[in-house]
Formats: C-alpha cells, structure tokens, sequence
C-alpha cells in the first residue's frame, strides 16, 4: 500500500537531505561528513580507472582493502610516533633540552617585544612561566572540552571512512524497478557526491597556489634580506597538506608559521604575519573564482553563501559553504528551476 505519491516521495527525500545538511554542524559530524565522502570519492575515480582492467567488484574490492590499510598504517605510525616521542624525546635529558629551547625563544621573545611595548610582559622568564601555567588552569575545562572533541571527532571519522567504503562497494544507481522515494534518495546523494567532489577538486588547486606563494616567501623574499626561515621545507610540506583543509587549514599553518618566525625575531613574526593576511584576502577571490569555475557559478555568488553560511552556522558554516551551495545549485539545474 502507497502511502505517498510518487511526487510526495520525491519531495520527501528533498526535505531529508535538507535536515541532514542543516544538522551536519550542530550535531558536530562534519568531520565524517568530509572523511567518509573523501573515502568515497577516492575508490570511485580509482575503480572507474581499474575497472577497464579488474572486474569492477573486484576492483572496488581491491583498492577498499589497500586504502583500508593505508589508513590503519598512517593511523598506527601517528599513534605509535606519539608514543615514542613521550617516551623517549621528553624524558631526561630531553626535558632539560626542551626547557632551554623555551627559555631562549622566550628570552628573545621578550628582548623583541620590551623594544616596541615596554613592559608588556613580565620582566623575569620565571614570572612568564608563572603566567603562562596560571592561564593554562584558567582554561583547563577548555583544553579538556578540546581533547573531547578530538576524540569524538577521530572515532566518527573512522566510522565515516569505513561506510564510505561499504558504501562504494554497493554502487548507488537508481534502477527503474526501485521504489521512487528510493530512486529519489539516491538521486539526491549523487548529487551531493557531485558537489563534493567539485569543490575538493577545486580545493586542491587553491592549495597548490596557496603553497606556491609561500614558497616564494620563505625561500626566495626572506633570503633576499638574509633571514632563513627555520624548518622552511617542512613549513612549505604542511602549507599544502593543511591547505586541504577549507579555510581552518589556512589557520592552522599560518599560526605555525608565524610561531616558527617569533623563534627568529617578532619583525620577521610580523611581516609573516602580514604577508599570510594579504596572500588570503587575495585568495578569498582566488577561492571564489576556482569553485565557482568548478561549481558553475560566479565568484559573487560563493562569495555570498560563504557570508551567510558563516553568519548562520559560524566557522564550520565557512567551511561547508561551497559545498552546500554547489550542491543547491545543482539541484536547483536538475529541476530546470535556474
């Protein structure tokens, strides 16, 4: 027995991935939403690519196995790293090393600072330390509520790559025999896969420009008024590799690099910090023109649903704003609405 229209059907799987889309940030599952859709993503090119070669449930099964233990590798490597490093590199004389490395940086961090701002921070390192651990309790419930998250964030992405490889297992086509609510449901994941896809795509570009530009900064502008910048090549490596990351991979590796230039002085920390600030006002129209190309749209138009993506759902909103937009966009063509 119908209980729904075939139009009533169709409808409803708007309205679903409608809620699915508006309660992807609050309930804190974005970083699923990316793993699994990347994991997806990922075994689908590749299966396309070699399946000309392997039976195609073959082939998807051959690469889900490698990629599955890839990912179990990298994520064994991280921990066991982590181990070591605890372990080994901060006990003994490692602590002592440590301190020290601290006592200089914040020694010429304070030198550098007392020049332009007299007196804005303490005048003995042992009343900085003070200060910094008395924070570090004030906002102890905060570091805790982080490390929580983390972990929450961790788990459910495992789980997301694992049901983005089940998933890609059992292709999503609809076929004429399934039920229309059916057929319409996967229909609106096609296309949300589509979107995605698009804008990762898009994504790998801006990162690469981003990359580049900060390769001429720390290996060709600074050397030119002899300052090196230390751990430039890794600077450039996690430049990219963060730069995946819509816009918090930005954050990320600019706070890195301008932490790394206040080991040099606080000038070179600032004009880092000046030149990351104008390379991504530039970017934000780079980024606007790059998706917008990918996704058929005008840089205004991302540059609206960034805004009020951002006003609606805060930094996530930023994040997902691409892809929530091209994903509406698509829809809308696919009705012949636009």
């Amino acid at each position: 027995m119908k209980i729904l229209t075939d139009h009533q059907s169709i409808m409803t799987s708007y309205l679903l991935m409608a809620i699915f889309l508006a309660l992807l940030i609050p309930l804190h599952l974005l970083a699923s939403f990316f793993a699994g859709f990347v994991i997806f993503e990922i075994i689908n090119s590749l299966g396309n690519i070699t399946e000309k070669y392997i039976d195609g449930q073959r082939a998807r099964i051959t690469i889900s196995v490698i990629l599955g233990i890839i990912i179990v590798t990298l994520i064994t490597l991280g921990i066991t790293s982590l181990v070591s490093f605890m372990q080994h590199d901060v006990q003994g004389s490692g602590v002592i090393a440590l301190s020290d490395q601290i006592d200089q940086t914040l020694q010429k961090l304070q030198l550098e600072i007392a020049q332009y701002i007299p007196g804005f921070i303490p005048y003995t390192l042992p009343e900085l330390k003070d200060q910094s651990m008395d924070l570090l309790k004030d906002n102890l419930s905060t570091l805790k509520h982080t490390g929580t998250d983390f972990i929450h964030n961790l788990a459910t992405m495992l789980i997301a790559s694992i049901v983005g490889i089940l998933v890609s297992l059992n292709r999503l086509h609809p076929q004429p025999e399934q039920p229309v609510f059916k057929r319409a449901m996967i229909k609106r994941i096609e296309n949300l896969s589509t979107a995605f896809k698009n804008v990762v795509f898009a994504q790998f570009k801006i990162s690469l420009i981003n990359t580049a530009l900060f390769f001429v900064f720390s290996h060709i502008l600074l050397p030119i008024f002899g300052v090196q910048l230390p751990f430039a090549n890794t600077l450039v490596i996690l430049t990219f590799i963060f730069g995946l990351i819509p816009i918090v991979g930005n954050l990320i590796s600019n706070t890195i690099i301008v932490i790394t230039g206040l080991t040099i002085s606080v000038t070179t920390a600032g004009v880092a910090l000046i030149y990351l600030i104008l390379i991504h006002k530039l970017e934000y129209f780079i980024n606007a023109k790059i998706i917008g190309t990918k996704i058929h749209a005008a840089s205004w138009e991302v540059l609206l649903a960034m805004l009020v993506f951002e006003a609606i759902f805060g930094l996530a909103g930023l994040i997902v704003a691409p892809i929530f937009y091209a994903y509406i966009k698509l829809e809308l063509k696919k009705a012949d609405m636009i």
